[in-house]
């Protein structure tokens, strides 16, 4: 049975590239890749797909049925993944949990609470609320 090779993220991003700009020199000089690259890529891509995505002549490109349809798809795609990317990164950087601090009033009203709409800013800005509760001191 033969290997059937598919579509990479790599191939559609240059094929949607291509078919924003409308030339294979632009897309070229666009994704700051040399000519040869990118004409190389299309008819692989298109062999992967066995089928004609862009119609080309000497002065035009003009994408074809099938190279809309996957055009649309890939754009989908390539948005998908750039959001999996992004929030994926995002989450990593936001702090969650439970900030439980126990301390003596005094400590709590002079050092802690200043400090307390600081680190709000800095580590939960994203979120639509915090709940502080200051305890008193010791008991009697």
């Amino acid at each position: 049975m033969a290997k059937v090779m598919k579509p990479t993220l790599d191939e559609m991003f240059v094929f949607v590239t291509i078919a924003d700009v409308g030339s294979l020199a632009r897309a070229a000089q666009s994704l700051r890749q040399p000519n040869p690259v990118m004409n190389r890529l299309l008819p692989r891509l298109e062999e992967k797909l066995d089928t004609t995505l862009i119609g080309r002549t000497t002065r035009s490109l003009e994408l074809t049925e099938e190279g809309k349809s996957f055009r649309g798809h890939a754009q989908s795609l390539l948005a998908t993944v750039a959001l999996a990317e992004e929030q994926t990164i995002s989450r990593r950087k936001r702090v969650g949990g439970r900030l439980r601090i126990n301390a003596a009033t005094p400590v709590m009203h002079h050092l802690v609470v200043p400090l307390i709409s600081e680190f709000h800013r800095a580590y939960l800005s994203s979120r639509r609320q915090a709940q502080v509760r200051v305890c008193g001191g010791a008991p009697r």
